[in-house]
């Protein structure tokens, strides 16, 4: 591939990437696939696309393309979650536990892996689990108020109510706008 092609598909990357976070997907969509077609040899760009079609609620052209960046890169940690995030999103549980310990498995060191695993284990009442990855997830990101709300939720279906509301005060002191760690906190506090 020549240098300028190997340049303008990150330019259309980088605009795919800058549509995504405008929720505007379908351009994403439409510029990702310009990105792929001049380089379909890069995971990162496949790990994009398949977000904006998994954001567009296109669970088989995500998971597809997740694929496919896993395929070029087996070690590609991104894809793995976010293969995680659509299994999660469709019910399909254990297939989401499996791959994000796969994306721990290959980078440890993401507050954001741990914390959508212990989502899924608190959805399984494996609370045991979900309290390990909510405070692993804290551990690598001190500031994750998601981390904090998982915990302190979790502390309260494991009967540890001043564990909880220590958790709950620690998310809303990082934002103040977090309306479920407010009420959980309102709750447990006039209880």
């Amino acid at each position: 591939m020549s240098h300028e092609a190997k340049k303008k598909a990150k330019y259309y990357y980088k605009r795919g990437g800058i549509y995504n976070k405008k929720e505007l997907f379908d351009e994403a969509i439409e510029e990702l696939t310009k990105a792929i077609d001049l380089d379909s040899n890069n995971a990162t760009y496949y790990c994009q696309r398949g977000i904006a079609f998994g954001e567009s609620g296109d669970f088989e052209n995500a998971v597809s393309d997740f694929n496919m960046a896993i395929n070029i890169d087996d070690e590609c940690d991104s894809a793995y979650n976010n293969l995680g995030v659509e299994y999660h999103h469709k019910g399909l549980l254990e297939e989401a536990i499996h791959d994000y310990c796969l994306a721990i498995t290959f980078n440890p060191t993401v507050s954001l892996f741990y914390l959508n695993r212990g989502q899924v284990y608190f959805e399984q009442e494996k609370y045991l689990e979900a309290l390990a990855d909510a405070s692993a997830a804290i551990k690598l990101d001190p500031k994750n108020t998601d981390a904090y709300t998982l915990r302190g939720e979790t502390y309260v279906n494991l009967g540890c109510l001043p564990k909880a509301l220590v958790d709950f005060e620690k998310a809303m002191s990082l934002n103040p706008n977090d309306i479920i760690s407010y009420a959980n906190y309102k709750l447990l506090s006039s209880a």
